[in-house]
């Protein structure tokens, strides 16, 4: 029951990050982490094993699990950009590895009673658009997309209009009974 509930909210929130249009995605369940939870997370991770995707928990409470699925290695090509690795790095993040990073995150949200906005890095968010949301919050923002727009606003809108598109065909095929393991490219 989890584990198909599981994907069928991975389709519908993440089918970018499936597809490897998009680095992450986020997303929350509504039940407390335990073992059933923590199985079929096992076993979406067993199963993409080679793809280059990894599904992480990131917090949880009595009432949901907040959930990151993600792409390690686009994650590290994000980390080159120099404004979000020196950004991350005046943080204290190790962004030397990814995967660290990742972990530096949940940690940090852990101990944290508000949301990490530095989030949209993890995300594939440009930039400019995550810390001029940190810096400036919503109402500086030139448009809003699929995140908040402080820069490029006709990429913002392209991107936005292909994730849209991908989670139309995703659920789609997922309602015709294409399973999440089809649903989950190799990048």
């Amino acid at each position: 029951m989890i584990a198909s509930r599981l994907a069928e909210l991975l389709v519908r929130y993440s089918s970018p990050t499936l597809a490897g249009i998009k680095t992450g995605s986020l997303f929350s369940l509504p039940q407390c982490f335990n073992d059933d939870l923590k199985e079929a997370i096992v076993q979406f991770n067993c199963s993409s094993k080679g793809k280059n995707i990894c599904l992480v928990p990131v917090r949880s409470d009595k009432n949901r699990t907040l959930l990151y699925v993600y792409r390690p290695s686009f994650l590290k090509q994000d980390l080159r950009c120099a404004k979000c690795r020196n950004y991350l790095k005046e943080l204290g993040y190790p962004v030397e590895k990814a995967v660290a990073c990742v972990r530096e995150y949940i940690d940090r949200l852990s101990k944290s009673d508000e949301f990490l906005h530095e989030i949209g890095f993890f995300l594939g968010y440009p930039a400019d658009d995550v810390i001029g949301f940190i810096k400036h919050g919503p109402k500086c923002a030139k448009c809003k997309s699929a995140w908040l727009v402080y820069s490029d606003i006709a990429g913002a809108k392209r991107k936005s209009r292909a994730y849209r598109t991908c989670q139309k065909i995703y659920m789609a095929n997922w309602r015709q009974g294409k399973s999440i393991e089809n649903l989950t490219v190799a990048v």
